[in-house]
């Protein structure tokens, strides 16, 4: 068994997680929003399986500027903040 944790410059050669640009491109934009993004959750939908008492469990997940691999191997992948764009 591996038991090496993914490198966060191997998750960007990988995965991409990105809102596509609603100027360059809005039919996809509308189609990531639409169909890729958590929710709605919570009050907005009860039944959903990230809602435990009435609140969603997973989200929102903390802000990071890049990718990261946490202690458990598994990788945090890179959520900006408007001010980073």
């Amino acid at each position: 068994m591996d038991d090496e944790k993914i490198t966060p410059n191997r998750i960007d050669e990988i995965i991409s997680a990105e809102i596509p640009d609603i100027e360059i491109d809005k039919d996809l934009h509308d189609i990531v929003s639409k169909n890729m993004i958590h929710g709605p959750c919570g009050s907005l939908n009860n039944n959903s399986l990230c809602v435990s008492d009435g609140k969603c469990t997973g989200y929102p997940r903390d802000l990071l500027a890049e990718n990261i691999t946490g202690n458990d191997g598994y990788p945090l992948y890179r959520r900006r903040s408007t001010e980073d764009g």
